[in-house]
Formats: C-alpha cells, structure tokens, sequence
C-alpha cells in the first residue's frame, strides 16, 4: 500500500492547501502595482481595471491541439497594462507579480500547514509545489516566502512554466524526472478532486485530499483503482506521518 511508508517528497498545491484565499479583486492588485512603479503618477487605477478587463475578455480560455487547458501566464495581462500605461519599474518582473498577488485578494495560511512542514522538514521528508496558477515559479516563489517564511520547497511548478494544467500528466511529470524520484516515491496534497486526486494517481503518486467537509479526521478512498488519502485538516495528515514514520 503506498500511503503505509514514508514518502521521499511530499509535493503541494497551492490555493485551498496552503492558502485560503478570498475573491480576487485585480483592481487592488494592480492599484498596489501602480504604486510600485517609478511613475505611478501617469495613469489612474481605473484606467488598468478597465484595461484588465478588456485584455481577459479577449483572451478565452486556452487549450493545446490535443485539447488539454493551458494557463496564459500572468506576466502577460501585466506587461499589457503597463505599457499600455506607461508605467516604468524598477523592481523585477517576479517582484510585480507578486505585489499584485499580495494585494488582489484577502488571504491566510491554512490552520496546520507550518506545523506539518515543520514536522516534514525533520523527518527529512522533501518538498515542493506544483500549482496551477498564473504566476511564473519565480513569482510564486516570492509569495511563498513572504507567506510561510520558514518553508523550505526544492522547487515550484506552475502551469504558467510550462502552460499544461493539472489534470494533465505532463506537469506532474516533469517534475518527477526534475526531482529524481518515482511516482511510488511521492504523495501530492491538493483540495481539488479532478486535478489534484486524478491528475497525480494517474502518473502513480499517492494522491491526499483536503476536505474540511469530510466526516472522519482521515480515512483512505479509492478512486479508478487507485487508493488515496481525505483529511479534513492538516494536523490529521501530520499525525499520521508521524506514526508511519516511526
């Protein structure tokens, strides 16, 4: 049974597993964006809303010619209302995201989630993130930190890297052959069914999932003949590594 041993690495999601994140609101995000140029002064914050909003409309959902989802990175939509603008930076193109990330919705760590990466870290148990998500890893990256400042991920993934969204095999894979461990090596913690239990058993890792409505603090599932493991917090999964572990 794969979820018996202790993993080598233990690889997250991001939204709904590290974070609980409210509605994203990009005019507070790009009105802090703005602030952060050497020359905010030469546009207005509903100039890039209404700017923002034109550009997502245009742009609809992508998809590869075999019909798998792509995420359009995020560094697109903001050098477009930048330069629309005229905006100037003197910070990074990572250091934009993330200010616009920072500040575009409310957001908080998820109860449980530093003590299980503390207690990973001691166990010697390896991590990392793959997330869909439009920020580019050096962003994500950024934002992590400011958000869990003693985290220690080998490496973050995101669909912008590479476009291809989970469900799609390709990325959970990538990041197998980058890490140097087989599928049997990993479990992948997600709040999500489709791209986070389907998507990581079908390359073979051991898929847990986050459902705060689940009636039992852990329990084991099956899924197209795969076994996976529900929590309903993330103290139940630290627990239970713990006395795997011993």
């Amino acid at each position: 049974m794969p979820y018996d041993k202790k993993p080598e690495m233990i690889i997250f999601d991001v939204g709904g597993t590290l974070f609980d994140d409210g509605p994203c609101k990009p005019i507070d995000g790009l009105s802090h964006l703005r602030l952060a140029a050497s020359n905010p002064e030469v546009t207005d914050d509903n100039t890039l809303a209404l700017l923002w909003d034109k550009y997502m409309n245009d742009i609809s959902s992508l998809k590869s010619k075999s019909g798998v989802s792509l995420d359009m990175p995020l560094t697109a939509p903001l050098r477009y209302v930048s330069m629309k603008t005229g905006l100037r930076f003197d910070i990074s193109t990572p250091e934009q995201e993330e200010i616009f990330d920072r500040y575009n919705s409310s957001r908080k760590v998820i109860d449980g989630i530093p003590e299980l990466l503390d207690t990973l870290h001691s166990l010697s148990i390896r991590t990392a993130v793959i997330s869909n998500n439009a920020m580019s890893s050096a962003g994500l990256s950024l934002a992590l930190k400011s958000w869990i400042p003693d985290e220690s991920f080998e490496f973050v993934l995101t669909s912008a890297d590479i476009l291809y969204c989970k469900p799609c095999k390709d990325i959970f894979l990538s990041a197998l052959v980058y890490a140097g461990l087989e599928p049997s090596d990993c479990w992948y913690c997600g709040d999500g069914f489709v791209p986070d239990v389907i998507g990581s058993s079908g390359v073979g890792i051991t898929p847990v999932l986050i459902n705060t409505k689940a009636e039992n603090e852990l329990e084991i599932n099956q899924v197209n003949g795969s076994e996976y493991i529900t929590v309903n917090n993330w103290y139940a999964l630290r627990n239970y590594i713990l006395k795997i572990a011993e």
